[in-house]
């Protein structure tokens, strides 16, 4: 088990402070840059029906999501989310779906001194800002027809947020309901037009 182990949660790398791992089941993994001769492999080799886990380490951190049922897990915190209406909830979480629809993406600057002359004339830098990871789901619920969406943003020098994007094939007059460690940590009114998605910001 890779997640779960404190000796993997720093990036191989100097040019970058996060790295994308893929954790498989029969024990085995794939990274954004190799541990040991930092050789750079492509998120589509990612090999999405042996994944269970998948995340970033970095920093002295680990952050990652169970595919077997999309919880995430932010340094032993585990965030699971419902959809609740006054009648039914509805799970997005937590349940025994495959979430191995993954996401993976980077936010970068770049500045460049066009006025600079000599040898680094028209030089640019480019520098990461922020790393992201998630999953996107389709899924029937009580006779709905819900996509799901979310993705954790990991600014640098900035808190992390999960953004969390929801559809639905029926009006739905609800509210997510997002819980940590089993329990709630924020409830926020989400009410839905049919087939129109929202999108909500959530800061753990």
């Amino acid at each position: 088990m890779i997640f779960g182990n404190g000796h993997f949660a720093k990036s191989p790398v100097q040019s970058q402070k996060y790295i994308w791992l893929a954790e498989y089941y029969d024990g085995t993994f794939l990274t954004e840059y190799d541990l040991e001769n930092r050789k750079t492999n492509s998120f589509y080799d990612i090999d999405k029906n042996k994944l269970i886990r998948f995340g970033l380490i970095g920093c002295g951190n680990q952050i990652y999501f169970d595919v077997a049922n999309g919880i995430f897990n932010i340094n032993h915190d585990r965030i699971m989310i419902s959809y609740v209406t006054k009648d039914t909830e509805y799970p997005l979480t937590g349940r025994t779906l495959l979430y191995n629809d993954i996401i993976q993406f980077k936010e970068a600057t770049a500045e460049a001194n066009l006025l600079t002359k000599g040898k680094s004339e028209g030089r640019m830098h480019s520098s990461i800002v922020t790393h992201a990871i998630g999953y996107k789901k389709a899924m029937d619920l009580a006779g709905v027809n819900i996509h799901f969406q979310t993705i954790l943003h990991l600014p640098l020098d900035q808190p992390a947020y999960v953004q969390i994007k929801i559809s639905s094939s029926q009006d739905l007059n609800g509210k997510l309901i997002v819980r940590m460690n089993g329990l709630v940590a924020s409830e926020i009114e989400a009410p839905l037009k049919a087939n129109m998605a929202g999108i909500i910001n959530w800061t753990p």
